[in-house]
């Protein structure tokens, strides 16, 4: 076990707070090798600071010497596995203005974006479904299982047509997350969780944003800075 062999040293990696990849570099870190008979095994665990907005977080990498591939200059891709602490994907910050959710559904939800960032497809796709189930329960709909609910938030003029269709979709895939322990792809999950934000955003945020822009006083010529700012 050595330390700091990889201190000072920067990698691209998703930021939690710029929304994208960044440079991090590794303040402090425990480098660790094992060998034998099986083979090569090492491991790196480093403090990491984002160099664009300072955020401090963790990451643990490991790998073995077993080759998986060959890149386009003939050099030997060795196995190798990286978490990040808190775990992030690029692109998939917290909804904005999540504090007007009810909060039986903020909870859900941030379990749920916890699951995605953290690269479990079961659980995400599972709690994609609940997040569903759980805004038809704070609704108050009728009907004897989540396909007749969303229908009723339908009825309720809740969603539209064409979001209540898509939501279908999404308890769809849910029933495959929970009742047959099937993950979905990485792709399959962002979309469904889009859906189920912009589910949030319409049946929550944009009402609450539209209170209180019309309980704003009216803006005036003479007095432009009551336009709110949102």
């Amino acid at each position: 076990m050595n330390e700091d062999q990889t201190k000072d040293k920067e990698r691209n990696l998703p930021c939690l707070k710029c929304d994208t990849e960044t440079f991090h570099k590794v303040l402090k870190s425990i480098n660790e090798v094992d060998s034998g008979e099986w083979g090569l095994f090492w491991g790196d665990f480093e403090i990491i600071m984002c160099q664009g907005c300072r955020t401090v977080s963790f990451r643990h990498a490991w790998g073995n010497d077993d080759i998986i591939d060959v890149d386009e200059d003939g050099h030997a891709i060795h196995d190798s596995s990286q978490a990040l602490y808190p775990g992030r994907l690029r692109g998939r910050k917290h909804l904005e203005y999540s504090f007007f959710l009810p909060p039986d559904v903020v909870k859900i939800y941030k379990e749920t974006h916890k699951a995605l960032c953290s690269e479990q497809p079961i659980l995400a796709g599972m709690g994609i479904r609940a997040l569903v189930e759980a805004v038809c329960a704070e609704k108050k709909t009728s009907g004897k299982d989540l396909q007749e609910r969303i229908d009723n938030l339908l009825d309720l003029g809740v969603l539209t047509k064409d979001v209540a269709e898509v939501l279908h979709h999404t308890r769809l895939y849910g029933n495959r997350a929970a009742h047959e322990t099937a993950s979905i792809k990485e792709a399959d999950l962002s979309v469904l969780m889009d859906i189920a934000e912009n589910l949030l955003r319409n049946v929550y945020i944009l009402p609450k944003k539209a209170a209180q822009l019309k309980a704003q006083p009216k803006a005036s010529p003479k007095n432009p800075a009551t336009i709110p700012d949102f």
